[in-house]
């Protein structure tokens, strides 16, 4: 004879099943507003159509997420560590490899970002985003060039705004893009760059 499940396991199951549905519908919603943000402008997006393509309502986005900014700010919040990741290489590996990260990178989330970068000076939220992504490039530039910025002397803030130009997305976008170059072709000009910066003896 079959023995009765016990209630506090039957209890159990059910919270984990809705828990499990409620991040999936979490998940979708923010699939939707990726969607949405990657390639629309900020003021076309609507809850309505972010809540069309999740297969929610409107009240059930605005539930979990709040604000149209609210539900941004945490989409930016999932996809920071993602795009953290995916600029590295591993500790050690050289520019040139640091520099093919990168470039997938500028690959993945290239026309993500210039949709951004054309917005920011209109949405506040928008630029917020922007901002930390060229305190976050600068950064990989003062890491991935530090012993040619160490070599430049006191020419240093000179050669870090170059090679931050140099590496940066516009950059991409002119070679890529613009020129029609190969990712290698381009991973190649832009080493070149790089690497004409280094002080002559």
């Amino acid at each position: 004879m079959k023995s009765a499940e016990h209630p506090s396991t039957s209890r159990q199951y059910r919270k984990t099943t809705r828990a499990e549905a409620e991040r999936a519908t979490g998940e979708a919603i923010l699939d939707a507003a990726f969607n949405a943000f990657s390639s629309e402008s900020f003021d076309r997006v609507t809850l309505q159509a972010i809540a069309d393509k999740s297969g929610v309502t409107v009240q059930t986005v605005i539930r979990r997420f709040g604000s149209k900014e609210e539900l941004f700010e945490t989409l930016i919040e999932r996809e920071k560590p993602r795009i953290l990741a995916s600029r590295e290489s591993a500790d050690g590996e050289g520019l040139a490899t640091a520099l093919r990260a990168l470039l997938e990178h500028y690959e993945t989330d290239g026309d993500t970002v210039l949709n951004f970068l054309a917005q920011e000076h209109r949405v506040a939220c928008v630029r917020n985003v922007v901002d930390e992504g060229r305190r976050i490039h600068r950064e990989w530039v003062e890491r991935h060039c530090a012993d040619l910025l160490e070599a430049a002397g006191h020419d240093r803030d000179t050669v870090l705004e170059a090679a931050i130009a140099a590496t940066d997305l516009y950059t991409w976008k002119l070679l890529r893009r613009d020129r029609g170059l190969e990712l290698q072709r381009v991973h190649t000009v832009m080493m070149r760059m790089v690497n004409g910066l280094k002080r002559r003896q």
